[in-house]
Parts: structure tokens; C-alpha cells; sequence
């Protein structure tokens, strides 16, 4: 990736308030960003969005979809980081995404840092997973190096 290039992320957010600031403090980490407020537009933006980088997902998005279903819609579809959000932390709600391949579960009220921090790592565990996948897939099997 460029020096120079923005990494986008897909914030979905049902609440406009939250959305903003979210969107204002990752924008200030030098972040693009681009909201949508309900699973069905998160699903649809990421269709025809050229590129996300990663979908930062809350959980209870209101009425339609919530964000474990939009997740698991986006994933069937798309190889992309998704780090869930979320203002509750009891189990139950954690253990909804049980099952999901995600890089992160940031509480609501984490301060701006935490949030940032946690961003920049699921990236980053996510490019290291993506090249070790490329790498094993260049690397002959035993079987393919007799034949």
C-alpha cells in the first residue's frame, strides 16, 4: 500500500451521534471513513465500494439486520477485517459473535486511543494472516515435489 493512501474503514452505526464522533476520531488517526446506519446499507456499500479496508460493526443496529447477521452476510461474500462494537460487554452479547472471524471487540466507551490501537492491530493481524495464506499457497506440497 502507499505511504500516501488512506486505508478506508466501513463504520456501521445506527446512532447519528455515535457515528460522528466515532467517524471524527478516526478520521483524526488518518483513517477515511465511510458510514453506513443499518446492516442492509453495510452490505450494499460493501458490494459496490471499490475498497474497505475494515468494517468497524456495532452489534445492535435497531431494527433489520444486526451486526452479527451483517457480518456474517459481508463474510460470506468478502475477505475482510471486521472488528465488532458495541456499548454492552455481558456475555451473552460477546458470545453472539462466537463463531465469526473477527479482529476485535472494542467497547463504546473506550477512549480514542483504545480505539485507534485496536484498529491499527486488527489491520495488521489481518495482512499478516493474508501474506502467511499467500506464502502456503506458493510453497509445493510434498506430493506435487515428487511427481
Amino acid at each position: 500500500m502507499n505511504q500516501d493512501e488512506k486505508r478506508t474503514i466501513l463504520l456501521v452505526e445506527d446512532e447519528p451521534l455515535i457515528a460522528m464522533s466515532e467517524s471524527l476520531t478516526l478520521e483524526k488517526g488518518g483513517f477515511a471513513v465511510t458510514i453506513a446506519r443499518t446492516g442492509e446499507n453495510a452490505i450494499e456499500c460493501v458490494r459496490v465500494c471499490s475498497k474497505m479496508d475494515l468494517i468497524l460493526m456495532d452489534i445492535d443496529l435497531g431494527p433489520g439486520l444486526d451486526g452479527v447477521e451483517t457480518a456474517r452476510t459481508i463474510l460470506r461474500e468478502h475477505e475482510i477485517p471486521i472488528v465488532f462494537l458495541s456499548s454492552r460487554t455481558e456475555t451473552a452479547i460477546v458470545e453472539k459473535t462466537d463463531g465469526i472471524t473477527s479482529y476485535g471487540y472494542i467497547t463504546k466507551n473506550s477512549d480514542d486511543t483504545g480505539l485507534l490501537v485496536s484498529i491499527r492491530t486488527a489491520l495488521g493481524l489481518f495482512e499478516a494472516r493474508r501474506d502467511i495464506n499467500e506464502q502456503s499457497a506458493r510453497i509445493p506440497s510434498n506430493h506435487e515435489e515428487t511427481t
